[in-house]
């Protein structure tokens, strides 16, 4: 386990859904993060000027407790990431359907872009050149789950906050 890792405990939900309040069959943050890691595709969710929402499906990468992705500022999601850095991400890997939300800012990988590079590659037929200006997602919370069976969904559901 990393030094500082997120605190976890059960996600609230009703009792209808049959979420065991047991720590057992809880996921680790190690298994979730290898898996945000390995996803293909990132939907992030930022609001409007005027209030709704919007969600885009883009590439990324994730690097210990950080999710980064490129674009444009005058992309929609941009201007409205620019207005208002709240942000929602979700992906499904494998069976583990993981959801969040943070704030992100811009700016470089730092120590973190060799990682980023080698997670982009493994990816993509891609990797990014320099470290340029990434969107940079500091998650507050995340809710991981597995579905491959009523036990997984019943058992897993694990919710992970980070310190800011």
């Amino acid at each position: 386990m990393e030094l500082n890792a997120p605190s976890t405990d059960r996600p609230t939900a009703p009792k209808a859904y049959g979420y065991s309040t047991k720590k057992q069959g809880m996921l680790s943050w190690d298994e979730v993060r290898d898996a945000l890691a390995s996803a293909n595709i990132y939907w992030i969710g930022t609001t409007r000027p005027d209030g709704s929402s919007h969600i885009h499906p883009i590439w990324g990468g994730w690097v210990d407790k950080t999710g980064y992705f490129e674009g444009g500022d005058t992309t929609r999601w941009g201007r409205n990431l620019t207005a208002d850095q709240r942000v929602s991400f979700g992906v499904e890997v494998n069976g583990m359907h993981i959801s969040g939300r943070g704030e992100v800012s811009k700016g470089p990988a730092g120590a973190s872009f060799s990682a980023l590079t080698s997670n982009y590659s493994a990816k993509y037929n891609y990797q990014p050149e320099s470290d340029g200006a990434f969107w940079r997602i500091s998650p507050e919370l995340i809710i991981a789950l597995k579905a491959g069976s009523m036990d997984e969904f019943m058992n897993s559901p694990t919710r992970f906050k980070f310190e800011s």
